[in-house]
């Protein structure tokens, strides 16, 4: 084995030192905006440079990284060093079509990758026709429709989008089943979606979305585990589409048992005087019986910190271990 790696490298080495070669011209061909010195800087294309093959790749990899080139060709021949290249088409302006609000507007064109007076990327428009999907999703337009049509004037795209917002899709109702253990008039007051009521007219929280519901889960489990229910597990996998375009969402809980703080113990290194974190005693009476909560873990937590720092302990460090 190690007679073969030895070869191997040899092999490597060699071929390399063949195929390298010492740059004395550089010919670049096919750019039209872009001026020959600007592409030597971003190539990192240099006169009297040794190049090998793999010199040469990372020329093609610095060149498409810029974005501004569609093909890049590099060849090395004879000491003199050919770069051709096709330029993208510069993308004039983009006009959006059947969005009236000037800040939805003004947003979709921060948050796509196209820009006007760019690059034209072909293969990133369909990313951004996703992602100006996603953002009506966000409002409640969960089936918006949105099409690109280009129009190209010599090396100039100008670019439509034409966008059909359709419906917001309205909460119908929000249903809390399962163990819950805590009210459902509780509950609603603790998510942040509303059903959708005439009087809610200026309420964001009546329209769905998949992000709307993602917080309320998480505000629902914070809620209960700051209640004891340290096991809750909050399912919303039931999100009905009616007729109307509305839903209906349905929230599954089970809250399991409620834990409380039985014994709190703190484990010192023996190299550190346990005298000192005597105070501590104090605090941890204060939670003994008192259901479970993350939040006073973290309060806890502030006070061994401000402890440590009025004691001047440097390089002490803490974690917290639940049985």
């Amino acid at each position: 084995m190690i007679k073969i790696i030895k070869i191997i490298l040899f092999l490597f080495v060699f071929t390399s030192h063949l195929k390298a070669e010492i740059v004395n011209n550089i010919v670049i061909e096919g750019n039209e905006r872009v001026n020959e010195e600007t592409i030597k800087i971003y190539g990192d294309i240099k006169v009297n440079k040794n190049y090998n093959d793999k010199d040469l790749n990372q020329i093609l990899l610095n060149l498409y990284e810029t974005n501004f080139f569609e093909e890049v060709k590099v060849d090395l021949s004879n000491g003199t060093l050919t770069v051709k290249i096709s330029e993208y088409p510069i993308l004039n302006q983009i006009v959006l079509l059947g969005e009236n609000s000037v800040r939805i507007s003004r947003e979709i064109k921060k948050i796509i990758f196209l820009k006007e007076k760019s690059s034209f990327i072909q293969t990133k428009l369909s990313e951004d026709i996703n992602t100006i999907k996603k953002l009506y999703a966000s409002i409640g337009y969960n089936f918006t429709n949105v099409e690109a049509k280009i129009k190209k004037v010599d090396n100039t795209v100008d670019l439509v989008i034409e966008i059909d917002k359709g419906n917001q899709t309205r909460i119908s109702s929000i249903k809390f089943i399962g163990d819950k253990k805590i009210s459902d008039r509780r509950l609603r007051d603790i998510i942040a979606s509303e059903e959708h009521k005439f009087w809610k007219i200026l309420s964001k929280n009546t329209n769905f979305s998949k992000q709307l519901v993602l917080l309320d889960e998480r505000l629902l489990k914070n809620y209960y585990k700051s209640n004891g229910y340290y096991d809750v597990k909050i399912n919303s996998k039931s999100a009905v589409l009616k007729d109307d375009n509305n839903i209906d969402i349905t929230y599954s809980i089970d809250a399991g048992k409620r834990f409380i703080f039985k014994k709190i113990t703190t484990n010192i290194d023996p190299v550190l005087d346990p005298n000192l974190f005597t105070p501590l005693q104090k605090t941890y009476k204060k939670y003994i019986g008192q259901y479970y909560s993350p939040f006073s873990i973290k309060k806890i937590l502030e006070e061994i910190d401000q402890l440590i720092d009025d004691t001047n302990l440097q390089f002490v460090e803490h974690n917290v271990e639940e049985i």
